[in-house]
C-alpha cells in the first residue's frame, strides 16, 4: 500500500513538474471516438435489440457475457447506476498498457460504469470502417488515472439511469 502510495505520488510529481509528459496522450476533453458510446450502451443494456452484432473477433467474446446476461449476473451487479467517458487510452499509462496486453487495437475509449454493487471499467475500441468493435477489454475495477478524468455535459452517456 505504501509503495502504491509513492508511485501515485512521484507520478503526480512528475506530470505537473514534466508538462510534456502528458503531452504524448490526447486529451480526454476530445470525447469518444466514433462507436465506443454506442458499444458501452449496448454492454450496459441501454442499446437497440440486438446490438451485440456490433462486437467482431475477439471483442465479441468479451461482450457475450454482457450481451447476453443472465438473471443470476444482472442481479450480482445491480442497476446502473452511471456510465461516464473517462479518457483516452494511453500506453504510456501504465493502467492502460496493462490492459491494452494483447488486443489488437492500440486506440481504446474509457468508459467509467458504475453498477449498485461493483464498479467497472471498460476499454472499447473505435469502430472500423464497417461499423464493428473489434477490441474490448472489461476490468472488475473503476478507471485508475486521474488525469484521464473527462468534463462530462450531460446527455444520456453522463446521465444516472437503470439499464
Amino acid at each position: 500500500m505504501k509503495k502504491l502510495a509513492l508511485s501515485l505520488l512521484a507520478a503526480l510529481i512528475t506530470s505537473l513538474l514534466c508538462p510534456s509528459a502528458r503531452a504524448d496522450s490526447p486529451p480526454a476533453a476530445s470525447g469518444p471516438r466514433p462507436g465506443t458510446v454506442e458499444a458501452m450502451q449496448c454492454l450496459v443494456r441501454q442499446g437497440p435489440s440486438h446490438c451485440g452484432d456490433v462486437f467482431q473477433g475477439g471483442a465479441r467474446t468479451a461482450s457475450m457475457p454482457w450481451v447476453f446476461v443472465s438473471a443470476e449476473g444482472a442481479f450480482a451487479r445491480g442497476p446502473l447506476v452511471s456510465s461516464r467517458f473517462w479518457g483516452r487510452a494511453s500506453e504510456e499509462n501504465m493502467f492502460d498498457a496493462k490492459a491494452m496486453m494483447g488486443l489488437p487495437a492500440k486506440e481504446m475509449d474509457i468508459y467509467d460504469i458504475k453498477f449498485a454493487h461493483t464498479k467497472y471499467t471498460f476499454y472499447i475500441s473505435p469502430a472500423g470502417d464497417d461499423g464493428k468493435i473489434r477490441a474490448l477489454k472489461i476490468l472488475l475495477y473503476p478507471p485508475h488515472d486521474p488525469f484521464q478524468i473527462s468534463n462530462c455535459s450531460g446527455g444520456r452517456l453522463c446521465a444516472s439511469g437503470s439499464p
